[in-house]
């Protein structure tokens, strides 16, 4: 009984692994360049960049290209993986009370409201995308369509969990963005596949922008350090 007990544990075990192992998020977000932080300024897991121009990737990965054949304990496959597509969006999040552009490939987007009012239609992702920090405390919302993702090439990478992994089935789109006067900007992504699920991509798989502090340019320090120049014979006026 002891025996069976251990081999029951040990089946279990293995399975986890095997899950753990070929559990790659569906759908990713990425900038280009940027750094992944456990813990920055407002959020968690996610990849932050501080130049306000940058590209980001929309990822859609159904699973690795290894394998081959059949699908082992410890393995996946392509075998049994048909056609499959999503119809992808990236969700958009700035801060409430202020003002500024976010342009997507060139077009500024427009019609930044509440959660419900911007969702596309048809789209039904985790409750949990409109508490992703930092838009959960202060935010608003804009979707912004990015195409077609489907899964007959081995083209898109995994960006989670502070690495890049090896390529697998699915595609990638690459999304110019310009950011202006909003001190963050927080980037999601929603694609609702050919059964008409929906797919969201994890805490793990976010990806920011955040203003960094500004730096006076060299032509105003010297105005300064004129400035102060000019006072040491007040200065001294006063002293007398």
């Amino acid at each position: 009984m002891k025996k069976l007990t251990s081999l029951v544990v040990t089946s279990i075990l293995l399975a986890v692994m095997a899950g753990s192992a070929c559990a790659v998020p569906r759908l990713q977000t990425y900038i280009v360049g940027s750094t992944y932080n456990n813990f920055y300024r407002q959020e968690f897991n996610s990849w932050i960049t501080n130049n306000n121009n940058f590209d980001v990737k929309v990822v859609g990965y159904w699973q690795s290209a290894g394998g081959g054949g059949s699908t082992s304990a410890l393995g996946c496959s392509r075998q049994g993986l048909g056609y499959d597509f999503m119809d992808t969006y990236l969700m958009v999040s700035t801060p409430v009370g202020q003002s500024g552009t976010v342009w997507i490939n060139g077009v500024q987007m427009t019609g930044f409201g509440s959660y419900w009012s911007t969702l596309p239609e048809g789209a039904n992702p985790n409750l949990s995308l409109r508490y992703h920090m930092p838009a959960a405390a202060a935010g608003r919302f804009g979707f912004q369509s990015v195409g077609r993702i489907d899964n007959d090439q081995v083209n898109a990478y995994e960006y989670s969990h502070n690495g890049i992994g090896n390529p697998g089935w699915g595609d990638e789109k690459l999304i110019s963005v310009v950011v202006s006067g909003y001190s963050w900007a927080h980037f999601d992504a929603v694609g609702v596949d050919s059964y008409g699920h929906t797919f969201t991509n994890p805490y793990s798989s976010d990806a920011s922008y955040y203003g960094s502090c500004a730096t006076p340019e060299p032509g105003t320090l010297s105005l300064l350090g004129l400035g102060l120049l000019g006072m040491i014979p007040i200065l001294r006026r006063k002293r007398d």
